[in-house]
């Protein structure tokens, strides 16, 4: 549920603890100190409050504790109260630890709770200069998951603060840990891992520090000096161990550990097949950058998991949800984790295809001990093949189309009669091909000229959204006798506005094509199915914004089709989309090769 109003006076900081000292009277508020600013806004902007997100939610990176004393049912009820207001299907806790302490942790959690919590492993680094310590370790680890744990997690302590005997800090990339990369792998456990912090954290703090804030009242948190590493380093020592260990799944936290650097973060995963990244406390960095970060999650939608470093909580979530679904400017995220930053964020409106693998499908696919949810099933994806243009004969027997491969509609209710429905769809540097092909026993078609209601008889339709930005489609209708009904569909908050007429003659026209099988093509006609073939100019959608696409462009699309047999109204469509043919936010995609 989203709910929308405007916030005239929205404080930059307004569920933070005040920092530092209290604000005193000065006689000259030029003297105001930094620690007692805090400005209030004055923009007047759209205010999202998104209550349940689009899908149900894996929140991969969470710490909930361990232990029996830690994990009583009343803390557990607690956790599981807030997932279910917040719409989240399951929560990873990374508190697992070894031993005893994991038991208890998988008795209270993982087994009390099938399917709503995974629990972690962590990693024993006493005695660690002992000359059999990978071993042992890699032992202990396999006991572990053996004992139900789910994946291992790596603290930051590594690289910053574990030191050897004689006082030198343990690299990341340490031979010592070969052993346990190595039981990761083998037992298909995703490594979760967090080396370094932001990089603020990592400089001076100065006049120039930008977390200045968040610094001052935790000075704990800064980690520049002679003391540390520089955070350059630790990020070169994990991306060696990415390199080295290409069978292990390695989750970099917090946005590949570096949330200020996309550029950084998109060359490694470029490198690293085996690598992922998650958004866990880190959508104030990628809130101040929208426009990149929106390019970014669009290009590498299937690396990203969702997590939030941040004990389950309504409010925390709904932050999340309000960054990654709604253009809501300018608005204050510290209620998703704790004060980061002396800014505000901007939400960065994903396509409904991309909430569902960063909301679950990457996680389904990626973690250990889940399930995808076969009973939800998300929106498609189709590649397209370029082709060079050819003629339309009506009944696909172009050479051309064995290029493409056939995408099967599905029935959207059980009563709808037994039929079969399938697609296929290419791409020329002119436009959009499409065949449809269904079996059928009469052909239910009276209607004699086009622009008419094609959709209360037979008929096949094309929806194409070029670009989410806007939210205005193209659709197209084709009867079986080949009438047919173009249109742009515009919307405004979800709200179908109608057709809108255009230009429509020459070069803009679509060409096109039908063919009955087993009997005749007329009206009423007795047949075994029936086929349309036809090409969409990509001239004609010029309205449109991401016309023509270029390699690599994804357009959000749907396909149906309807049949009025015997009396009764069946339908079927690719991405399975609500009540309405016009709920495009769960279009599928079509990926242009």
């Amino acid at each position: 549920m989203r709910l929308l109003f405007l916030a005239t006076c929205c404080f930059l900081f307004p569920s933070a603890p005040a920092l530092g000292q209290p604000a005193k009277a000065t006689e000259d508020i030029r003297e105001l100190k930094l620690r007692d600013w805090e400005p209030k806004s004055m923009m007047v902007t759209k205010v999202s409050i998104v209550e349940k997100p689009m899908y149900p939610v894996i929140d991969m990176h969470n710490h909930l504790g361990g232990g029996k004393n830690t994990l009583t049912p009343d803390r557990v009820k607690r956790y599981l109260t807030e997932m279910n207001e917040a719409g989240v299907q399951t929560v990873v806790n990374l508190d697992g630890g070894w031993g005893d302490r994991l038991k208890e942790t998988l008795a209270a959690l993982d087994e009390a709770h099938p399917g709503r919590f995974l629990t972690y492993a962590l990693i024993n680094f006493e005695n660690l200069d002992d000359a059999d310590w990978g071993t042992r370790e890699a032992k202990r680890l396999e006991e572990s998951f053996k004992a139900g744990a789910k994946g291992l997690k790596f603290h930051k302590s590594l690289g910053l603060t574990v030191r050897h005997k004689d006082g030198t800090l343990v690299a990341v990339d340490d031979p010592k840990l070969d052993e346990v990369w190595e039981m990761c792998a083998k037992h298909g456990r995703p490594v979760v891992i967090h080396i370094a912090d932001p990089a603020a954290f990592f400089t001076p703090l100065d006049k120039y520090n930008e977390r200045w804030h968040e610094l001052n009242s935790n000075p704990g948190w800064l980690f520049f000096g002679e003391k540390y590493p520089k955070r350059e380093v630790l990020l070169d020592q994990l991306h060696r161990v990415i390199a080295r260990h290409p069978k292990t799944t390695f989750i970099n936290t917090h946005f590949g550990n570096n949330a200020e650097d996309l550029a950084s973060v998109a060359d490694k995963l470029d490198k690293y097949p085996n690598m992922y990244v998650d958004i866990d406390a880190r959508i104030s960095e990628l809130g101040r950058q929208p426009y990149a970060a929106r390019k970014f999650f669009l290009k590498y939608q299937d690396r990203i998991l969702f997590g939030t470093d941040t004990t389950p909580r309504r409010e925390a979530y709904r932050i999340y949800y309000r960054f990654l679904e709604t253009e809501d400017e300018y608005f204050n995220c510290a209620a998703s984790h704790h004060l980061q930053g002396f800014w505000n964020i901007y939400g960065i409106n994903l396509p409904a295809p991309v909430l569902d693998k960063i909301y679950r499908r990457n996680a389904e696919r990626v973690l250990y001990g889940l399930k995808p949810d076969a009973s939800r099933p998300g929106p498609k994806e189709l590649h397209v093949a370029e082709v060079e243009d050819f003629e339309l004969k009506g009944d696909g027997s172009a050479e051309a189309w064995k290029k493409a491969e056939w995408q099967m509609l599905s029935k959207r209710n059980k009563d709808s009669l037994p039929y079969e429905t399938k697609i296929k769809v290419l791409h020329s540097n002119k436009g959009l091909y499409v065949l449809m092909e269904a079996t059928d026993e009469k052909l239910t078609s009276t209607i004699t000229k086009d622009f008419q209601d094609l959709w209360k008889e037979d008929v096949f339709e094309v929806f194409l959204w070029p670009d989410d930005r806007d939210a205005m489609y193209f659709e197209y209708e084709i009867s079986p006798l080949g009438y047919e009904l173009p249109i742009i569909i515009p919307n405004l908050e979800g709200r179908f506005l109608g057709w809108l007429p255009w230009h429509y003659e020459g070069a803009r026209k679509i060409r096109k094509a039908t063919s009955a099988l087993g009997g005749e093509l007329k009206s009423g006609a007795k047949v075994t199915g029936w086929k349309a073939e036809f090409f969409i100019p990509y001239e004609l959608m010029q309205p449109l914004r991401n016309v023509p696409p270029k390699a690599g462009t994804r357009w959000r699309a749907n396909f149906y089709r309807m049949d009025y047999d015997n009396g009764k109204t069946s339908s079927w469509d690719w991405s399975r989309v609500g009540p309405s043919f016009h709920d495009f936010q769960k279009f599928g995609t079509l990926i242009f090769d």
